[in-house]
């Protein structure tokens, strides 16, 4: 008969493969492979005279409950047939046999197939079960294939559950029969089959996730973008189109989202340059994204189209404070009224005031920015000369580090901004240990203030910026801190603000190399630092919703948050918090 002659080759082909170092690979190369794993753990086929078991504590209980009932509803539909049905886990441990006749069950007996068998590869070699769990493919074995003498007479068609999000190996489902012609539909038959319980694991365990799973499917049909949805403990699905995206990107989109983004469209930096995504927040936790195409404006009818510009470089934050601080700078910008942005050392100033990065080496060639120190050397007299010439200009002009001035300097100053008719807006920085400072410095001068909060204030932009000096320092390149990392980086005080931010991630990125960095990458300040749990977070986060909207009046924020105004002292002091 044609399937003896197979059998006979099959078996000839296995005999000469244990018997030659190199034999001709004229069978299937995956089978080959199986043998080769097959005999590196367990030797020779003779070696596999019984099947080794586990007790009831080493089985998945769970598992088996999930699958068991339409498991349990296939397994009907095989009566009168002599094929069984068996769930084995990721390790290939049966969990449970299904047999509708007695054909079925004595097949099953004979190759000593029960609950608790292991039929790992590594425990009875090639088979319908283990070699699944391997290679997490569908297979088919039949008779000879097997790499123990002990199935010689089985068929074993197995395919993996995987999770239809994450792709982790769930579990193993075969059919085993003894050896028949006509097997070959098992193959399809039960694809069919771990495909609907693949969706069931869905309905069953994270209903949420299902609704999560279709949203998915929805808007990849309806986009030709990249396309996430993300989920509870890390669940990520994306499609083919989301594969442009660098681990960096995806990481950052997660963080944003996690920190409470809202429905809508949201500008984020992504490693190939400012991005427009679309938010859609489903159930708590779970939330779909798309990547929105880059919106080109078509040429003017039959002219040449404009060479593209460069994209302007974008403020990187997106914390409600911070956010705040930019539209307000911005607006004084558009209008053309001047304005002193307060802070403290390294927290953003001169970046709000030009509205994009600073850039050292850039901006002091653009002659966009004076810087206050000059009047100390070129004199009081020629500095408030060359600050009266540029803002006689048409250009933006930013005035640094004003609260190093003399007092006679300052009122210098205030004269010549007063009295000289800007054609541009004139935008100036000042370094203060707090807002009162600020405020009361800002009087002197006559001019409105804006106060920026600084680093410890608006946690949630540290993996923004972080972000932002990966980018700017190797783009694509995955220099992402680890969760630890972060949850360190976001307990820490950063006296220092964003420059002492980027001085962390330079000397943290040459440390590690390459991958992401890990707390040990870290200054041992950082190390340390204690992150807040999640109560104290939520409190940190009330008082600082309720002194934004009482616009940094204690007194009023206490009255919203139904607390003494001696507890919000406490409590800003205890979160390092400014008003």
């Amino acid at each position: 008969m044609a399937h003896d002659d197979e059998d006979s080759r099959i078996q000839r082909a296995k005999d000469e493969f244990f018997a030659s170092p190199a034999p001709e690979r004229w069978h299937d190369v995956e089978l080959m492979s199986s043998w080769q794993r097959s005999q590196l753990a367990i030797g020779t086929p003779d070696m596999v005279t019984d099947v080794p078991h586990v007790g009831e504590d080493l089985l998945d209980a769970h598992l088996l409950e999930v699958f068991r009932a339409p498991l349990a509803r296939f397994s009907d539909s095989l009566d009168g047939t002599g094929l069984a049905v068996l769930l084995a886990d990721s390790s290939g441990r049966i969990l449970q046999r299904w047999c509708q006749d007695t054909s079925a069950a004595a097949h099953l007996d004979r190759i000593g197939t029960s609950r608790g068998a292991v039929l790992a590869e590594n425990a009875v070699g090639t088979n319908g079960v283990g070699t699944v769990a391997v290679t997490g493919k569908s297979v088919q074995i039949r008779g000879a294939e097997h790499f123990a003498d002990l199935y010689r007479n089985a068929v074993c068609t197995g395919a993996p559950v995987l999770h239809p999000a994450t792709g982790k190996l769930l579990a193993v489902v075969t059919i085993s029969c003894d050896v028949r012609p006509g097997t070959d539909f098992l193959r399809p038959l039960l694809r069919s089959v771990t495909t609907q319980l693949e969706q069931h694991v869905l309905d069953v365990e994270q209903p949420s996730a299902r609704h999560t799973f279709n949203a998915f499917l929805t808007a990849t049909r309806a986009q030709s973008s990249p396309v996430l949805a993300f989920g509870p403990e890390g669940l990520l699905i994306q499609n083919p189109l989301a594969g442009s995206l660098s681990t960096d990107d995806i990481g950052l989109i997660r963080e944003l989202c996690d920190d409470g983004m809202r429905d809508g469209k949201h500008s984020v930096p992504l490693s190939n340059g400012p991005a427009t995504i679309s938010v859609t927040n489903l159930d708590p936790g779970n939330r779909i994204v798309v990547l929105l195409p880059r919106e080109t404006p078509a040429p003017a009818p039959h002219t040449a189209p404009a060479p593209e510009r460069p994209r302007r470089d974008e403020l990187a934050g997106h914390s409600s404070g911070w956010l705040r601080v930019a539209r307000e700078v911005a607006a004084h910008r558009e209008g053309g009224t001047p304005l002193i942005v307060a802070g403290e050392p390294g927290s953003g100033k001169t970046s709000l005031a030009l509205g994009a990065p600073f850039r050292p080496e850039v901006h002091a060639r653009s002659g966009r920015i004076v810087d206050a120190a000059e009047a100390h050397v070129s004199g009081a007299q020629a500095w408030l000369q060359h600050v009266a010439g540029r803002l006689a200009g048409a250009e933006p002009l930013v005035i640094r580090g004003v609260g190093t001035l003399e007092e006679k300097v300052l009122a210098g100053l205030r004269s010549v901004v007063e009295s000289t008719p800007a054609s541009g807006p004139v935008v100036l920085t000042l370094t203060a240990a707090d807002e009162a400072a600020a405020e009361a410095f800002a009087l002197k001068l006559g001019i409105a203030h804006l106060w920026v909060p600084p680093l410890r204030e608006r946690p949630q932009d540290i993996s923004v910026l972080w972000h932002a000096f990966a980018v700017a320092a190797a783009p694509g390149v995955g220099r992402a801190p680890s969760r630890e990392t972060l949850e360190l980086m976001r307990a820490y005080h950063w006296p220092g603000n964003v420059r002492e931010l980027k001085a962390v991630f330079t000397q943290a990125v040459k440390t590690r190399g390459k991958g992401p960095v890990e707390p040990a990458d870290l200054p041992r300040a950082l190390q340390k630092a204690q992150p807040l749990t999640m109560i104290e977070r939520m409190e940190l986060e009330a008082i600082q919703r309720a002194l934004q909207e009482a616009g940094g009046n204690r007194g009023k924020a206490a009255e919203i948050l139904g607390i003494s105004r001696a507890t919000v002292y406490r409590k800003m002091k205890a979160y390092r918090l400014t008003a």
